[in-house]
């Protein structure tokens, strides 16, 4: 008896060894078709079959920063993957700028950011810097709210260039809760923080506004 345990012991030990040394892993198969090869349980259908990445809200997420390192060295955690179940708590800024709903992200060390699987295409925009869905190449398209007032005599009005901000993207200039929007576009814009640098209007022709208050939404690259 003790003779038929200990080769029962040694077959279960030798074969996940056998497995290691082919470099695959195999779940519901003897016969790994890549490094891990998970097949599906058709012999018991009371048995979920699935694979599960962690789950954890931004917060929790966030509290791992420093563990997540950047740069494209051996050591880093480029690609990890999680999902996040609850984004109601947390700041979303840093790594977990993009984090802003629930669903599966995966980590770009190299740009030490977390990114979703499937991105949002909806973005609420507010008056901090927000990443879009948008690219040119491979420059992400930022977006920012804000508001300027027009004094009714100039076209200059004063909108603060971003953090950053290399060239302009777009522009919408509109008045939250009336329903209009003056326009799309700026006769000039000065990428500078200096007052009076945007000039209303299209590209063709500068616009004096009427004296009041403006909102707007501008598109940017960095």
């Amino acid at each position: 008896m003790k003779k038929k345990l200990l080769i029962a012991f040694l077959l279960v030990e030798f074969f996940p060894l056998v497995y290691a040394q082919q470099g695959r892993v195999g779940i519901n198969t003897v016969t790994p078709a890549a490094t891990f090869d998970v097949q599906t349980n058709t012999s018991n259908n009371s048995l979920p079959d699935a694979i599960l990445v962690p789950r954890m809200t931004r917060a929790q997420l966030e509290a791992k920063n420093a563990a997540y390192t950047n740069g494209t060295g051996a050591a880093n955690q480029n690609g990890a993957l999680v999902f996040i179940s609850d984004v109601t708590n947390g700041t979303g800024t840093g790594k977990t700028v993009n984090v802003q709903a629930k669903g599966f992200y995966y980590y770009d060390a190299p740009n030490s950011v977390w990114v979703a699987v499937t991105p949002n295409l909806k973005v609420s925009v507010g008056t901090g810097e927000t990443p879009t869905n948008t690219f040119v190449g491979t420059s992400q398209v930022y977006a920012i709210k804000g508001s300027f007032s027009a004094s009714g005599t100039s076209s200059s009005v004063s909108i603060p260039s971003p953090s950053g901000m290399t060239s302009l993207y777009s522009i919408t200039v509109y008045k939250a809760g009336s329903g209009v929007v003056y326009d799309k576009s700026l006769y000039s814009y000065n990428i500078t923080s200096t007052p009076n640098n945007a000039v209303t209007g299209s590209p063709s022709m500068s616009v004096i506004y009427p004296l009041g208050n403006y909102d707007y939404v501008m598109e940017y690259l960095k």
